[in-house]
């Protein structure tokens, strides 16, 4: 299954507003941004883990994909708290619960990092 970053932005951008519950007013003008940059490092995990798949020279391991994943899910939740006055486990709820949006959607193509 191929995973393009818009469909990812799409099912993020869908969840997040439930998933910051009270918090949302306090990211919504700087979540879309993030979630942005988090689709596309999805995708291009998600294409380099396939091609990891096909062959071991090429691409990323699942490991490297995984520590990629949490570089840029520590960056979006740096910024996201850095703009607003929540707290990092108000934004790491949030994330999770998005994250948990994103394995139901994309379970197969990105199981191996979220």
């Amino acid at each position: 299954m191929t995973t393009s970053a818009d469909e990812i932005f799409s099912k993020i951008s869908d969840a997040a507003q439930d998933a910051f519950k009270d918090g949302w007013a306090a990211v919504k003008d700087y979540a879309p941004a993030e979630f942005r940059k988090m689709a596309v490092q999805l995708e291009s995990i998600a294409e380099n883990l396939a091609k990891y798949e096909i062959n071991s020279e090429d691409g990323y391991s699942p490991a490297t994909g995984k520590i990629l994943f949490r570089m840029q899910r520590t960056a979006c939740e740096s910024v996201l708290v850095a703009v607003t006055q929540l707290t990092l486990i108000a934004v790491q709820k949030a994330l999770n619960a998005i994250i948990k949006v994103l394995k139901d959607a994309f379970g197969a193509a990105l199981s191996a990092v979220l």
